[in-house]
């Protein structure tokens, strides 16, 4: 009950914040006076349901954020029940941190050779592998389990920093459809696919523990109750990351051609107006 009370009062003081930044900001770059024709919200959204590159996108985004929050919230339980070693909790979140300072300087290279769909795939492929691995065989040694988890996520840290270059690719391609620059339009509303994960995922979490048979009060849980929550706290990362491959490889049609096309007809089409 107090932590339901502590999130109401968070939504609010969140609300509040984001109200006062649209409010009190202040736009400094005037864009010039165009002859061109506004659009509308509607025409967006409704540009946007035909927007291939952008619906694989918003699709893959929800999922692995649902899949990253959970198996954040089961990892907790996963070291307190499981392998009864919280100590193991602590070194596996700097060893997120780690993970995360490792793959940024990599991401610019390796996505600027093989192209950005080409590599992220292959990294969450690797990343699927990982934690398939990881349910297939089970350790009871929490610092093996961190290890391995470290190269699990590995894959995942590079496509989820990836992201937003993703969409600066569905904004071109939004452009090359309709002719129309909607860079403001096509990141609000993926930002707000992504809320929309971030609340779901925060429900699925109490659902999952309670598939699990978790009992809340229990001074401890029974062996079959743990193996439940370590065998979901493995096997959805690994699933989610394979959905996430198989929409970015067979679902995403923004190949590293595709791109270098839509952007070289742009320009071509901004040098005609010029």
């Amino acid at each position: 009950n107090r932590f339901f009370i502590v999130a109401v009062i968070m939504a609010v003081l969140a609300m509040i914040c984001y109200t006062l930044c649209y409010k009190l900001s202040t736009e400094r770059v005037k864009v010039a006076t165009s002859s061109e024709k506004k659009g509308s919200l509607l025409a967006s959204l409704k540009g946007l349901t035909k927007n291939k590159p952008f619906l694989s996108i918003v699709i893959a985004s929800l999922v692995l954020i649902i899949a990253m929050l959970l198996s954040g919230s089961l990892n907790t339980y996963l070291y307190k029940d499981y392998f009864q070693n919280t100590k193991a909790l602590s070194l596996a979140g700097f060893v997120t941190i780690l993970n995360v300072v490792m793959v940024a300087p990599a991401i610019a290279p390796i996505s600027k050779k093989f192209g950005k769909k080409e590599s992220a795939s292959v990294a969450l492929f690797l990343s699927a592998a990982a934690y398939f691995l990881l349910y297939l065989i089970p350790t009871h040694n929490a610092y093996l389990f961190v290890a391995l988890s470290f190269i699990g996520n590995l894959g995942f840290n590079f496509f989820n920093f990836m992201l937003w270059a993703f969409v600066t690719d569905v904004i071109d391609y939004q452009e090359y459809r309709t002719e129309m620059r909607e860079d403001g339009t096509v990141y609000s509303i993926y930002s707000f696919a992504r809320k929309i994960g971030q609340a779901l995922a925060g429900v699925v979490g109490g659902v999952a523990l309670q598939a699990a048979g978790y009992v809340a009060k229990a001074p401890q849980q029974t062996a079959e109750v743990s193996m439940n929550i370590r065998n979901l706290a493995t096997l959805i990362p690994a699933v989610a990351y394979l959905v996430v491959f198989l929409i970015l490889a067979f679902g995403y049609p923004m190949t590293k051609e595709a791109i270098t096309e839509v952007q070289a007809e742009l320009e071509r089409r901004r040098m005609g107006k010029n």
